[in-house]
């Protein structure tokens, strides 16, 4: 854009181009892709939250007329390059392996155990109730809380303990903050787990190409860039050979960001059985093996005066992550201090945010991915400190915003907010609202 010229686009009501396709049946999403010669994956999961696996019997199933293969753990470890992938791990972070299919163990309702491929999805449904797995169930660990309490079952062993990382850090003086304050307010907040369900569930199509060692790959995916990068490297395809197609996504909100088990499987198998495997979600599934949002427990200390000035903030997050990292589920939890501060100008603030492994599903980003966690942690605090001192919940926000003439403005937490004017957004929503 020339400088001083106005964008057209700045405030004008933009037409949807792709909403005829859409609302008339014309969309075209994962499950519709039909390749000749397709086969038909479908995984077999853990019934256990914690076990030890002492073995997976597969010779029924592999008996079944229409069966083309069934495998197990280890045999898809000896295919892959590694574990499946933790983008930006922390220094010092515990990070737990995972691989496309349970080995030697399963910690959560849900992680694969087998992957069937027959002519039909039926076939190979009905195959895999014949595989037999022996399990010796183990103490399962379900509570973020209790999980880091001392004599609690440890999930994995190599580290001792079930907290994968902490996350620490202050700005300011919170000591004097406390200090000088004529009260303070302390509460424990809940930011309960929840199942991301889009309408269209989740779905893989891979086609392995042997004459060229490339790979075509279908898949419900939010970053396609991202599933490519990954997926090369598990695989052991270059990208330049590996092609990904993000057709129409029935919904995502953060759910479908992460590179699932299902994504490296398909191709696996299309590679050994020299035909393209498609997988499809079932709907129980999805809320099983597809990450989970949320799961937060957070300590708030406030100290304020009675004019209704918030003087400082101590927060403690505990985030349930579930068995396993995935490709930015570390990452959400410590988002939630980095936003915490939202529109109000206090300075002073300390947080440590702690991931903290369970035996269940694991999470990642939803709706916004940690930040929703962060403006339900502020705005509680200010309605709790506006009814200890009997003030307006309104008045006391009015109080504590950042002035319209403070842009930019550096947050505790070294955001750089550009602009802002919430006086004028608060004005706006109570006279809608009619309060």
């Amino acid at each position: 854009m020339t400088i001083g010229q106005i964008s057209k686009m700045m405030g004008a009501s933009v037409k949807r181009k792709e909403d005829p396709r859409l609302i008339t049946g014309q969309g075209k999403y994962t499950d519709d892709v039909k390749l000749v010669g397709m086969l038909y994956l479908y995984v077999l999961r853990s019934p256990h939250p914690h076990a030890k696996i002492n073995k997976i019997d597969v010779s029924k199933a592999k008996a079944v007329p229409g069966v083309r293969a069934v495998v197990t753990g280890a045999e898809i470890k000896e295919r892959v390059n590694g574990p499946m992938p933790v983008v930006g791990a922390f220094p010092g972070m515990n990070t737990s392996e995972r691989w496309p299919l349970a080995v030697e163990k399963v910690n959560f309702v849900g992680e694969g155990v087998a992957a069937i491929v027959a002519i039909s999805s039926a076939i190979a449904r009905d195959a895999a109730d014949l595989v037999d797995g022996d399990y010796e169930a183990l103490p399962a660990v379900v509570d973020s809380e209790q999980a880091i309490e001392s004599g609690s079952p440890v999930i994995f062993d190599e580290f001792g303990t079930n907290i994968c990382y902490e996350a620490p850090g202050s700005s300011g003086d919170v000591d004097a903050a406390f200090q000088e304050a004529d009260g303070t307010i302390e509460a424990r907040f809940l930011q309960p787990r929840l199942v991301p369900n889009a309408m269209e569930s989740r779905a893989v199509v891979a086609d392995y190409d042997p004459s060229d060692d490339s790979l075509d790959l279908w898949v419900t995916t939010q970053n396609p860039h991202l599933q490519r990068f990954t997926l090369s490297g598990i695989l052991g395809i270059p990208e330049s050979k590996l092609r990904v197609v993000a057709i129409d996504v029935g919904g995502g909100f953060g759910a479908k960001m992460n590179t699932y088990p299902e994504a490296v499987l398909a191709p696996l198998l299309s590679k050994m059985q020299g035909k393209p495997v498609k997988w499809t979600e079932e709907r129980s599934e999805n809320f099983v093996s597809t990450s989970h949002g949320r799961g937060q427990v957070q300590y708030v200390e406030a100290a304020y005066k009675n004019d209704g000035t918030l003087l400082g903030v101590k927060m403690r997050v505990i985030a349930d992550l579930g068995a396993y990292p995935q490709a930015l589920s570390h990452l959400i939890p410590t988002l939630t201090p980095l936003l915490a501060p939202g529109v109000y100008k206090h300075q002073n603030m300390s947080w440590n945010t702690i991931g903290v492994y369970t035996n269940k599903t694991p999470t990642d980003a939803y709706r916004g991915a940690g930040r929703p966690e962060a403006a339900y942690l502020i705005e509680r605090v200010m309605d709790l400190i506006a009814q200890k001192i009997g003030m307006d919940p309104i008045e006391i926000r009015r109080k504590n915003f950042i002035p319209k003439d403070a842009f930019p403005y550096l947050s505790p937490t070294g955001l750089q907010y550009d602009s802002g004017d919430y006086e004028l957004a608060l004005d706006r929503a109570l006279e809608i609202a009619g309060y």
